[in-house]
């Protein structure tokens, strides 16, 4: 699947972008800019996650599961 490019203009300032260019180790602008980017979108993402802690009730059954799965995988085995 093709991914569809879109071109925008920003304006930053000669400082921003060197320091942008500086902490993600990227040369060229564009791609400080895209890994910028990328990076915050993961770090939103992230932070999003975060706030559900507490709010999701969780199962605590791992156990049970695994030994159910391990139990149909030696049923299958022996036949």
């Amino acid at each position: 699947m093709d991914e569809v490019v879109m071109v925008t203009s920003i304006e930053l300032s000669e400082q921003e972008l060197a320091d942008l260019r500086d902490l993600t180790e990227q040369s060229d602008s564009t791609e400080a800019i895209r890994v910028a980017m990328r990076d915050y979108i993961r770090y939103a993402r992230r932070m999003r996650l975060k706030q559900l802690s507490g709010q999701v009730e969780m199962i605590d059954n791992w156990i049970e599961l695994e030994q159910s799965e391990v139990g149909d995988l030696n049923d299958d085995s022996s036949s």
